[in-house]
């Protein structure tokens, strides 16, 4: 008993002849025929009663029919969930992303996949680009989008999009709404990722390369969501996306020597296997980066 016989059996009941079967089927009678005599002889009872030109199902008949339709929707289902997968619009991704990509880059990307490819699942994980590396590394993401930067030659990356990082303070700092030297900043306390993050370590060697000690950190965070508004009710400094500035109420203090131009790149693994799903998300990336 193969699916071959399963088809051409049902075939058979739905057209109500071996004739109509084999005309539907685009085969001969007698390919149709050998078809139901092996299904008998291996189930060892009559399935059909042959009335001239039609067949009629014996008890057996109709029960087996039922049989052979759910065995055969499910070949098609499994068919159709491979072939989803093989083309890239099912599957399930694991996705690392910087705090400022999941608020500027995947919303529409998440759009745009329900819409194109919504048998895709995704497991976003947020946060701090040294703790995703981290997870990228030990195979517990498929790819990531994060600011590029020292280290990267470990995993193959792709710039997406650019953003200047700058230094901020609350509307009312005292060093708010006019040029800030870099010395007028280490006269205050900072709120700053740690040392290990890209973005940290570009700015402590900023003030390095200007002859300055490091700033001094008050309060070192694991992600910087709650960043303006602790901020916002002290005159501590920190150091910002452009992009979330614009949504806060903090206010950018004007340093060229302290503007981080960053890119954020689509990271993985050189000899990761990325599915067709994974493919399909970075497709989309790369093309709403690309329209942004």
């Amino acid at each position: 008993m193969n699916e071959r016989d399963l088809r051409y059996f049902a075939a058979v009941i739905e057209t109500g002849g071996i004739g109509s079967a084999a005309a539907r089927l685009g085969v001969t009678q007698p390919a149709v025929t050998k078809c139901i005599d092996r299904l008998e002889e291996a189930l060892r009872t009559p399935l059909l009663m042959r009335k001239g030109r039609h067949v009629e199902t014996t008890p057996a008949g109709r029960v087996f029919h039922q049989r052979a339709r759910s065995i055969l929707q499910r070949i098609d289902d499994a068919r159709r969930e491979l072939s989803d997968h093989a083309t890239g619009v099912s599957g399930h991704v694991r996705l690392g992303a910087s705090a400022t990509v999941t608020e500027t880059l995947l919303p529409d990307v998440i759009e745009r996949m329900m819409r194109e490819a919504p048998g895709i699942t995704i497991d976003l994980v947020t946060g701090m680009n040294d703790v995703l590396r981290n997870a990228l590394r030990e195979d517990r993401l498929d790819m990531l989008v994060s600011p590029t930067g020292p280290g990267g030659d470990e995993f193959q990356s792709e710039p997406l999009i650019f953003d200047d990082v700058v230094v901020v303070a609350r509307a009312g700092h005292p060093l708010a709404g006019r040029q800030a030297s870099m010395e007028a900043m280490l006269d205050y306390d900072w709120i700053l990722p740690s040392s290990s993050v890209v973005l940290r370590r570009w700015l402590d060697h900023a003030f390095e390369r200007a002859g300055l000690r490091k700033p001094r950190v008050r309060i070192e965070v694991n992600s910087l969501v709650l960043m303006p508004r602790l901020v916002g009710g002290s005159d501590l400094l920190s150091f910002c996306s452009g992009e979330r500035l614009a949504a806060s109420e903090l206010v950018e203090l004007r340093c060229a020597q302290t503007t981080y131009r960053r890119s954020f790149g689509l990271l993985y693994r050189p000899d990761a296997y990325l599915s067709p799903a994974a493919m399909t998300i970075a497709g989309l990336l790369r093309s709403v980066a690309g329209a942004a």
